[in-house]
């Protein structure tokens, strides 16, 4: 990702339209927004991976993806709440 912004802002200093120079702006600018989620996205996928969880595939898809924490999206919509357990 960090070679991407930088290719992009070499390629916005020859953009050779101000339109052209825009977008590559924009994308520049998406990539470093997105950079510090992706970054705290990598370090607790780290984590779970070395916590080396097993899956039972009988338990079932709430149990599982239960294991995983805030990793995974939608986790209340498939989990529930802690209410319901």
């Amino acid at each position: 990702m960090a070679s991407r912004i930088t290719q992009l802002e070499g390629d916005s200093a020859a953009a050779s339209s101000t339109a052209h120079r825009k977008k590559l702006e924009k994308e520049r600018d998406t990539l470093i927004k997105q950079r510090p989620e992706l970054q705290a996205f990598d370090e607790k996928l780290h984590h779970y991976a070395d916590q080396r969880i097993r899956l039972d595939l009988d338990d079932g898809v709430k149990v599982n993806y239960g294991k995983f924490g805030d990793l995974l999206a939608e986790v209340k919509a498939v989990c529930g709440s802690r209410e319901e357990d």
